[in-house]
């Protein structure tokens, strides 16, 4: 339920696109941001709020700790966000305040503006973050959950504390984390402090390359050493470029008797589309066009290899673009992407950590931001809404109070929901064209799978016409599973009555015995011994006896067929 929330968090956030920008900032600049805010509901919600992962676009707005060694920013103790408004927004929010580019000595207005500290129209607040610690004392109970008891003095509360062999009770004293977050001026703290009950500061780092060099920490992304790869490159596009826009000219060599007074159409021939050009032939030489300039092979050759550098820079082939290349096998072209990712894969592995952090923050929210009776939307893997459920219905039995328990969070990084449809789609195929008896068990599921409308339609069509054996009683609908149970049952009455014809059948062959035995006997007794009659007589009755309990038993078993 937690993970289906936290999926509905990020889509209502829109969180893709905070975690595409600050991939874009590890990549480009070698550090993106993005973090987490608390914000009401909506605009007409009294204590319903809401966790939202909000972008923060500017990569270079956040100053972090210096002395912080996580990538993710866990463990620094102070954090600067710095974010420009209007002149205008920022008195409507503070009226009271005044901007600090205002206060500035004129003299050195002009150097501030020029470095981007001051500007005319614009105000420079910050969100201040810096983590704290209180201290509390907590106490383990009789029934084994661990309470604050900070400033508690209730009799009652103090008898449900448990005691050691010696009398003494469980507590001990802590220093329990939380972050505040100040809104300031240059002179002015505007807002604040503003807490949170959480154990680092929730503003999420996404590095690039990161090296430490004695007490320098050097960080850059991937488009740092293709500058001067892309610099060479445009230089040598630039001379082919010269030399192509000087190849059309036609060019002329002439005695000046042979153009004279005809300078001008001969200056011009290749502007004009006259295909006739006239000379003075009484000069005796005919004017001699010259060819054109040619690509010299250095030229092109040096513009391939620097196009060639920045792949082997940036370690971004063709294969890995998808484009055709040099590989021809499929295993080939695997091979090739993955070394492609190699020199890539540390920004996403960054990105999954600094996502990871992100929705254990969120898990530490949850139970005080979700701590009244709400309803709230709970999302699948495919994005899909699975349920609406109502939370801490403390008058509900079946109600679940998500302010209990303690959770931890992984995440998983890797294709889309999306991306996995296709490449699930594309898979089954192929699979149903190696395997066509696939089709008479799983026609449903791979409907489904198509990313056409009315697919789902289709395929519950086609699971209700499967068996019930193929079915799991969670693929069942209602009516499929009614059927289920009376086919069972009847199945478990043709048993029983099978059951009973068997134990009907054994009795006959009993009595079939018994009554042989007693006639051979009787046959016997008659011709040797008359005494034995009497004994026969018995063994007689008590065949009869069987066979009638074998014809009341075949009468039963009719009578309940019939029924």
């Amino acid at each position: 339920m937690r993970e289906g929330l936290i999926r509905n968090i990020q889509k209502v956030s829109i969180a893709e696109d905070a975690y595409d920008n600050a991939l874009a900032g590890a990549v480009m600049c070698g550090v993106g941001n993005f973090g987490v805010e608390l914000d009401y509901a909506d605009d007409d919600a009294m204590g319903d709020q809401n966790i939202n992962i909000i972008d923060l676009p500017d990569h270079m707005a956040v100053l972090w700790d210096r002395n912080m060694v996580n990538k993710t920013g866990k463990d620094a103790t102070r954090c600067f966000v710095v974010e420009n408004m209007t002149q205008q927004d920022f008195y409507q929010q503070w009226p009271w305040a005044q901007p600090n580019n205002i206060m500035i000595d004129v003299n050195l207005r002009g150097d501030l503006r020029m470095t981007g500290w001051v500007s005319i129209n614009d105000v420079r607040v910050v969100n201040y973050w810096r983590m704290r610690k209180r201290k509390r004392t907590i106490a383990l109970t009789i029934d084994g959950a661990t309470i604050d008891i900070t400033d508690n003095n209730d009799p009652l509360t103090m008898l449900k504390i448990a005691q050691r062999e010696d009398g003494s009770p469980v507590i001990r004293e802590v220093e329990r984390r939380f972050v505040q977050m100040y809104t300031c001026s240059g002179s002015d703290i505007l807002e604040g402090p503003y807490e949170l009950p959480i154990d680092r500061i929730p503003i999420f780092r996404v590095p690039g390359w990161e090296v430490r060099v004695g007490e320098w920490r050097h960080r850059f992304g991937l488009v740092r050493f293709l500058k001067d790869p892309q610099r060479l490159h445009n230089y040598w596009r630039s001379v082919v470029a010269e030399r192509l826009m000087q190849t059309p000219r036609a060019v002329w060599k002439a005695t000046q008797e042979a153009v004279a007074g005809r300078e001008a159409d001969w200056r011009n021939s290749h502007l004009t589309d006259d295909p006739l050009l006239i000379w003075n032939g009484s000069s005796g030489q005919p004017p001699e066009r010259v060819p054109p300039a040619q690509m010299e092979d250095a030229i092109l050759e040096q513009a391939e290899n620097t196009n060639q550098d920045l792949k082997d820079v940036s370690n971004i082939h063709e294969a890995n673009l998808g484009m055709p290349s040099n590989e021809v096998s499929s295993l080939a072209i695997q091979a090739r992407q993955r070394v492609s990712d190699t020199g890539t894969v540390i920004y996403h592995a960054n990105l999954a950590s600094a996502i990871e952090e992100c929705g254990r923050v969120i898990n530490e929210l949850i139970p005080v931001v979700y701590d009244t009776p709400r309803v709230i939307k709970v999302l699948g893997p495919d994005q899909k809404t699975q349920l609406q459920l109502a939370i801490n219905q403390f008058n509900d039995p079946k109600s679940i109070d998500i302010t209990v328990g303690k959770y931890s969070v992984t995440c998983g990084v890797g294709p889309s929901y999306a991306t996995k449809r296709i490449e699930q789609n594309a898979n089954i195929v192929g699979l149903a064209q190696s395997m066509p008896e696939i089709l008479q068990t799983s026609a449903d599921i791979i409907v489904e799978a198509m990313d056409w409308p009315d697919a789902e339609k289709i395929a519950a069509r086609l699971r209700n016409a499967l068996p019930p054996g193929l079915l799991s009683p969670d693929e069942m609908t209602p009516q499929q599973q009614a059927n289920a149970q009376q086919a069972s049952q009847q199945q478990a009455l043709a048993q029983q009555q099978a059951q009973r014809m068997a134990v009907a059948q054994w009795l006959k062959a009993q009595s079939d015995a018994m009554l042989n035995t007693a006639r051979a006997r009787n046959f016997a007794a008659e011709a040797d011994n008359q005494p034995l009659k009497a004994q026969d007589q018995a063994m007689r009755t008590a065949a009869d006896l069987t066979h009638m309990e074998y014809q009341n038993r075949l009468d039963a078993i009719r009578i309940g067929q019939g029924k």
